[in-house]
């Protein structure tokens, strides 16, 4: 399921290696590139998921700042701080 926060799923039902890949490769193209900052919650599956959406964004041409296991609000402070890619922010590539 797509939502306003993100994908979710069953990791390794819905959510597959190639799922996680293609929509993080396809929000990064979206973003055209640029700095992503990452950060996730703590649920086993996060680790595995990760690493996907590394993959996917770096091959959409991002480049991903990873802050660990972080609330909702301290990724959106780190967003700014790193100075980070967001839609019409200004530090999009595109």
């Amino acid at each position: 399921m797509i939502s306003i926060s993100g994908i979710r799923g069953i990791v390794d039902k819905d959510l597959t290696p190639d799922v996680v890949k293609k929509f993080a490769y396809s929000f990064g193209k979206y973003l055209g590139g640029g700095k992503i900052v990452v950060g996730r919650d703590t649920r086993k599956s996060g680790e595995i998921i990760k690493d996907h959406v590394f993959s996917g964004l770096q091959k959409a041409g991002c480049e991903v700042v990873y802050i660990g296991i972080s609330p909702t609000p301290t990724i959106e402070i780190s967003v700014k701080n790193f100075k980070s890619c967001r839609r019409n922010s200004g530090y999009c590539k595109s």
